[in-house]
């Protein structure tokens, strides 16, 4: 019985670190590429992006992964809704 207690408390604190290190992963993106967000799309897609890459991270392929790279380095900034189109749709078209 001291056993499982054991492997329990093992679990539930390598568990708990991990959590804490995607959590801090996650705000590192959001604080690095939010504050150039100009429209409320770009921002929704910086947010998925920092949390399919750093949230989500067993569940992400590397194409995806690559995807959401390549968004999160082109869409800071941009102030047009069609630019936003164009970049996703380009970073689709070279990673998926």
């Amino acid at each position: 019985m001291q056993y499982l207690k054991f492997l329990f408390f093992i679990f539930f604190f390598l568990g708990s670190a991990l959590v804490g290190a995607e959590q801090k992963d996650y705000d590192d993106c959001i604080l690095k590429h939010l504050k150039g967000a100009k429209l409320d799309i770009a921002t929704d897609t910086i947010r998925r992006a920092c949390y399919e890459n750093y949230k989500k991270t067993s569940f992400i392929s590397e194409k995806n992964r690559a995807y959401n790279n390549c968004l999160l380095e082109h869409l800071p900034g941009v102030e047009s809704l069609q630019a936003v189109m164009e970049i996703k749709s380009a970073c689709e078209r070279k990673y998926k």
